[in-house]
């Protein structure tokens, strides 16, 4: 990619606290006909005080990952020999969440923006999208703005990637 003075891309996941391991813990969830589910973690039974139905899927895949504290890698066995995968991060944990800003206001001026769940004293920097340009096969991103519009806005150009959450800066940090 080359826009104006290109730096390293960032990726998210440079400043998350979580650690990836080599090889996921593998959970299979085998659902019979009646839609109770059998789990295993790692080739090993994973033992509950009752039966695990259908509907407490979601919340037996995320207290799993976060008992675990490590992303897994699902497999679901459905009758009929189907099969879907996915990958199921911990969730943040309560003394990690943000707090609510008691002094945020609630409502908003003409051309007022806000959004919550940031670091305290974190620097936020402001993007405002002028473009949409889809990516080539090879998965990077080139465009051409007009110059009268880089003229009045010195400095960085952010891309962001709205499905891979990629972010590409390039252009000076003054």
């Amino acid at each position: 990619m080359s826009l104006l003075h290109t730096t390293t891309p960032y990726r998210r996941d440079q400043l998350s606290p979580l650690r990836v391991p080599v090889t996921l813990p593998l959970v299979e969830v085998h659902v019979d006909t009646d839609g109770v589910l059998s789990i295993l973690i790692n080739r090993e039974p994973y033992v509950t005080d009752r039966p695990l139905m259908r509907d407490d899927l979601r919340q037996a895949l995320t207290r799993i990952a976060d008992d675990l504290q490590s992303p897994v890698k699902v497999e679901i066995h459905e009758q009929g020999e189907t099969v879907f995968t996915d990958i199921v991060i911990p969730g943040v944990q309560p003394d990690e969440a943000p707090l609510p800003n008691p002094e945020f206001p609630t409502i908003l001026s003409p051309g007022e923006v806000a959004g919550d769940g940031f670091l305290p004293d974190e620097d936020v920097a402001v993007a405002v999208v002028v473009a949409h340009q889809v990516a080539s096969p090879d998965g990077t991103a080139r465009l051409r703005l007009p110059t009268a519009l880089l003229a009045g806005r010195p400095g960085i150009v952010v891309l962001l990637g709205r499905t891979s959450g990629a972010i590409a800066v390039s252009g000076s940090t003054a």
